[in-house]
């Protein structure tokens, strides 16, 4: 599913307004989008469509009959933002599904504010509780008033994004010790404990997993709703893509098949040949000293070096994750998304968005 590719304008340009004697017409601008999510989407009814269209074209006509009535929230939204940002200009509102809305505004250059703070802003979160929505701000650097976002590289988390499972747990489970892995990895995936420790920790408990699991998960592992629609529509704007997962490689390279990804990045387990304790071949314990521990500080670095050698600005760089070890990933990238993420890593990254399908991702960047 991509964005609609002609999304119904609900209300037109605002009035200009005056600063230091110009009108925010003659001053240099970047644009802001905020996305509205309601929280309702989360429940979806069969009846539920990408676009206001009956057609299936994926296009509405737009006239005063079939078009849609402003949502009541985005007056208040709006006043409260004015209240919050210098000079705002409000200019429109576009329906992009029955449950998704983005409203562009305005912002004198010398006057933007960090938008990924002002989200944490009380009036803003009560705001959201109150509508029942999420509310998505995006300033994209580099993309002028009325342009697409640009965006060339982008990257994923593995575990619980585009996949449902964590793949650790599911090794444990063939051994039966499920409980005492999942318990270290709901921590690391919180941040509570040291990623590069808790990962090695819990490797070293699956000494004797039969190295043929691969195949078994194969079958087992379930793609998250909307990662392959997602990754279609970054592949048809041209858009690099690739995993880089705390997880391992034998299943990373199976979902860039997949997923038809272009880059794979993950940890290498080692295995040993048959013993007389273990009469088949199984994982030692232990991770290849010859590949890197893919870190939170080793996604970013990923993600820097794809930019620099495909000469990509950072700017036009998407990341999505769900834990600790995606927050620098995610906020060194352009756009950076915590998807149905920790609590704590909700609060702390640039931009979070929950839903059932990764495909509401298309929506920010359409």
């Amino acid at each position: 599913m991509l964005a609609p590719r002609s999304l119904t304008e609900v209300v037109g340009e605002g009035q200009d307004t005056q600063t230091n004697g110009m009108s925010l017409e003659q001053t240099p601008r970047t644009a802001l989008n905020v996305i509205f999510f309601q929280k309702s989407r989360l429940t979806p009814s069969n009846s539920d469509v990408q676009s206001t269209d009956s057609s299936g074209d994926g296009h509405q006509d737009e006239t005063k009959a079939t078009r849609p009535s402003l949502p009541s929230y985005v007056d208040s939204f709006t006043s409260l933002l004015a209240e919050l940002v210098p000079h705002i200009d409000y200019k429109s509102t576009r329906l992009l599904t029955p449950h998704i809305y983005q409203s562009t505004y305005a912002v004198p250059y010398q006057d933007s504010p960090d938008f990924s703070s002002i989200r944490h802003n009380a009036p803003i979160r009560d705001f959201e509780s109150k509508h029942g929505l999420e509310i998505i701000f995006d300033a994209p650097p580099t993309a002028s008033e009325g342009q697409q976002r640009p965006l060339r590289l982008a990257l994923f988390d593995m575990d619980s994004t585009l996949i449902n499972e964590e793949v650790i747990d599911e090794l444990a489970r063939s051994i039966g010790i499920s409980d005492a892995v999942s318990a270290i990895t709901a921590r690391a995936m919180n941040g509570d404990i040291d990623f590069a420790t808790s990962l090695s920790e819990r490797v070293s408990m699956l000494k004797g997993v039969r190295a043929n699991i691969w195949e078994d998960l194969k079958k087992t592992i379930t793609i998250a709703t909307g990662a392959r629609e997602l990754v279609s529509g970054l592949k048809e704007k041209g858009v690099l893509t690739g995993v880089v997962s705390g997880g391992f490689i034998q299943m990373a390279n199976w979902l860039k098949g997949e997923l038809g990804l272009d880059v794979a990045v993950a940890n290498h387990l080692l295995e040993e040949a048959p013993t007389a304790d273990l009469p088949y071949p199984h994982l030692s314990g232990l991770l290849d000293p010859n590949y890197p521990i893919v870190t939170p500080e080793m996604k970013r670095a990923t993600l820097k070096s794809l930019a620099a050698e495909h000469a990509i600005p950072l700017s036009e760089t998407l990341a999505v994750g769900d834990g600790s070890n995606d927050l620098l990933m995610l906020g060194t990238a352009g756009l950076g998304i915590a998807w149905n993420a920790k609590e704590k890593v909700q609060t702390r990254a640039p931009m979070r968005l929950n839903g059932n399908s990764l495909a509401d991702v298309l929506y920010l960047i359409c």
